[in-house]
């Protein structure tokens, strides 16, 4: 874990909301810096994240981040995410809480972060994690000039159709690639059920056999998992839901892919993905790095074997984690945000 007692941290206002600036704790000239932006959900500027949702114990993924790259020289500025200071207005929400404005907002970061006199503007970049890396990219489109985009567990695909991935079809990969579809097609789901280890952190909620018993042929079961996902998702996008508000959902749902941002921004991109990520898998982070390289944008692909989706080992009996950062992801952040040589990526 990053010791937290080499830098300084202190709360700042800018542009209508608050952040912590953390800084080398001996800083003497204009210095590297780094927004970091956030996953979806209700984050706040420490990132934090309670034991019961990390599976690892309370987790303070922004409070590790910042460390580790002041350590390094370089000035750090997170925020509480819009999802954490704008009302959900009984699922409604407003214009102020949508995609768009978590973009409003990272400009804002980058060009108050880019005036202070302790930072260099040159060397100003955008560091997004999962939703936070299509945040990044939009905002760099905008902006058309952060010295590097750090994207962490990257999202290529819009939500329209990463979302029928996530919530449908992986669903119907794990089932096959699991062994639980036989060969005349039927779906073991009691054996199913009994796998909390391959369903841990993305399908914990299994209720599939009490539902349609304990064998069901694969093709009626692909078709009421379409059904249930197309329902909950028109119910999102009419009433939001517990995560997220309608105003949300109907904003982010419209958005172009992250892959096309990619090619259309300025770069050099640095991607880390861990090859053991269910969340936004190594796919999504090739398309994003193809995507860009074909485009001429520099673009470097680091995949860390045996991690997740927030950069964490899984516990010794198989179940995932979301977090901490491991500490190689940390040190590898840090030198993308500070120009330090380190370690070649890995493809």
């Amino acid at each position: 874990m990053t010791d937290h007692h080499a830098v300084r941290r202190e709360t700042v206002s800018l542009n209508g909301f608050s952040g912590t600036l953390t800084t080398p704790a001996d800083l003497a000239q204009a210095a590297p810096a780094v927004v970091l932006l956030h996953p979806f959900g209700a984050w706040d500027r420490a990132g934090f994240l309670p034991g019961e949702v990390s599976g690892n114990g309370p987790v303070r993924l922004f409070d590790d981040v910042a460390a580790a790259c002041a350590a390094r020289g370089a000035v750090v500025l997170g925020y509480d995410s819009r999802f954490v200071t704008e009302s959900f207005q009984g699922g409604a929400g407003s214009p102020r809480l949508t995609f768009t404005g978590l973009v409003e907002d990272a400009v804002a970061a980058v060009k108050w972060l880019s005036e202070r006199a302790e930072v260099d503007p040159a060397r100003v970049s955008l560091l997004g994690i999962s939703m936070g890396t299509e945040v990044a990219l939009a905002a760099a489109e905008e902006l058309g000039a952060p010295h590097r985009l750090i994207l962490v567990a990257p999202v290529a695909e819009s939500y329209a159709v990463r979302g029928r991935w996530m919530h449908l079809q992986r669903r119907q990969e794990w089932l096959v690639s699991a062994g639980f579809v036989d060969d005349e097609g039927n779906v073991d789901l009691a054996a199913a059920a009994r796998d909390t280890v391959g369903r841990s952190g993305w399908w914990d909620d299994f209720d599939l056999h009490d539902r349609l018993g304990s064998r069901v042929p694969a093709e009626r079961l692909w078709a009421h998992l379409t059904a249930e996902y197309d329902a909950a998702t028109r119910r999102a996008l009419h009433h939001g839901d517990e995560s997220g508000p309608a105003s949300f959902w109907q904003d982010w749902s419209s958005q172009p892919h992250a892959y096309e941002r990619a090619a259309r921004v300025p770069g050099p991109l640095s991607l880390h993905v861990g090859a053991d990520d269910w969340t936004t898998p190594p796919r999504q982070a090739w398309l994003v790095h193809d995507c860009a390289t074909a485009h001429g944008v520099e673009s470097t692909l680091r995949s860390y074997p045996g991690l997740g989706h927030l950069m964490s080992k899984p516990h010794a009996d198989g179940t995932r984690t979301y977090g901490p950062f491991e500490p190689e992801v940390l040190d590898a952040l840090a030198r993308d945000v500070t120009g330090a040589p380190g370690t070649p990526p890995r493809p």
